[in-house]
């Protein structure tokens, strides 16, 4: 059994059964002891937060959640984490462009890794992209998890619609970066201009696998 399965199972990871972990391991292993810094957008109970902690022994978790659900797990298990020197909770909305610019400015940017595991929606996946593509480092990966709430089969999501009238797909922007055919240049969410996003000065390796996606950034 590979470590990071080992640790979604001591943990009750949901990125087990969802079938994430091997992207993650197949992109992290050999490198996973010289990260440093990684951000997680939706902690909810903590779970993966405490799996990240172990399985990145070296790197700063930051985790940025509303904090509304699952939060007496996560105070549960920060409260039994061993790892809090290297554990970083910031209470904000992803849509909310002043909480996240608020993040960036107070713990910096140079991240190896942004994992977006929030809300889902194409609201939600672009607002982040937009501005935390400016926090990653070069040669860092940003992570888009559930993108089956691109294909329309879930109308909403924690409350929230998964895809707006006038909404981009967030896949079909994605696919537009890999083929740098200019064919979106402009989302309700992600206005042309955008420095390292709609410019397309993101290059790849690019993942797309059924639920998830890795973007390396150079």
């Amino acid at each position: 059994m590979s470590i990071l399965t080992r640790l979604a199972e001591k943990y009750d990871v949901d990125k087990k059964e969802l079938g994430f972990l091997r992207h993650y391991e197949q992109r992290f292993e050999k490198t996973r002891h010289s990260i440093t810094r990684v951000l997680e957008i939706g902690v909810e109970t903590g779970r993966s937060h405490c799996m990240w902690l172990e399985y990145f022994p070296n790197a700063t978790i930051y985790g940025f959640d509303i904090f509304i659900t699952g939060k007496d797990e996560l105070d549960l298990r920060m409260q039994e984490n061993t790892n809090l020197d290297r554990s970083v909770l910031f209470k904000g909305d992803q849509t909310n462009i002043g909480h996240l610019q608020e993040f960036i400015s107070q713990y910096g940017s140079q991240f190896d890794i942004i994992i977006d595991d929030g809300g889902h929606t194409m609201r939600q996946q672009q607002i982040s992209l937009k501005v935390l593509i400016e926090a990653l480092k070069p040669a860092g990966t940003y992570v888009i998890e559930d993108l089956h709430t691109c294909s329309g089969e879930w109308p909403t999501l924690y409350g929230y619609e998964t895809i707006e009238p006038g909404d981009t797909i967030t896949t079909e922007l994605l696919m537009s970066f890999e083929n740098k055919d200019n064919s979106i240049t402009n989302t309700t969410h992600i206005k042309s201009g955008s420095p390292r996003v709609l410019s397309l000065n993101i290059n790849y390796p690019y993942y797309l696998y059924t639920q998830i996606v890795l973007v390396v950034s150079y």
